[in-house]
């Protein structure tokens, strides 16, 4: 009777043990943490929306609100990288902090380029669709006559009609 006395005492304690370091494993594996913060730009500290939020090395991103406003689970010791069209993309070390708030600054080049749009001309900035570029350099490698045949399957997307009369 005194021998499995014994028995069971060494078996829930061992129970014990184990069910402690099972519910323990949760916490040490669970080290990420709620990170929250907002994009602002440097300029005017207004508010930026759908800026990407992306853990560097990691799949995990999320973009902000309408108030600039966003919230991504990351490790403690993370680095973050902040990008947006028209603005340069940065790297922002989490190093413990729950609330970050960052400043973007304009991509003064991105903006001033010129677009053409079907007859007239935008700047880069005033575009609010999709955009695909060509460049000379790609048009002046292919061996064509016309305009039409050279951006003929360059650009997604684009259908190319000669409409020419003759």
């Amino acid at each position: 009777m005194q021998k499995n006395l014994l028995f069971y005492e060494k078996v829930n304690k061992r129970f014990i043990l184990f069910l402690a370091l099972v519910c323990f494993s949760g916490v040490l594996f669970a080290q990420n943490k709620t990170i929250t913060g907002k994009v602002v730009t440097n300029e005017s500290d207004s508010s930026l929306e759908g800026v990407t939020v992306k853990v560097k090395g990691s799949a995990t991103s999320t973009m902000t609100g309408k108030d600039g406003s966003f919230s991504i689970s990351a490790p403690a010791n993370a680095t973050l990288v902040i990008s947006s069209v028209g603005f340069l993309s940065q790297e922002v070390a989490v190093k413990n902090q729950s609330n970050i708030i960052v400043k973007l600054a304009t991509d003064q080049q991105s903006l001033q380029q010129v677009v053409v749009v079907g007859y007239g001309t935008v700047k880069r900035k005033d575009v609010t669709g999709a955009i695909s570029s060509v460049t000379a350099a790609q048009i002046a490698k292919v061996p064509v006559t016309t305009l039409d045949q050279a951006l003929q399957g360059r650009a997604a997307g684009v259908q190319v009609i000669n409409n020419d009369a003759s």
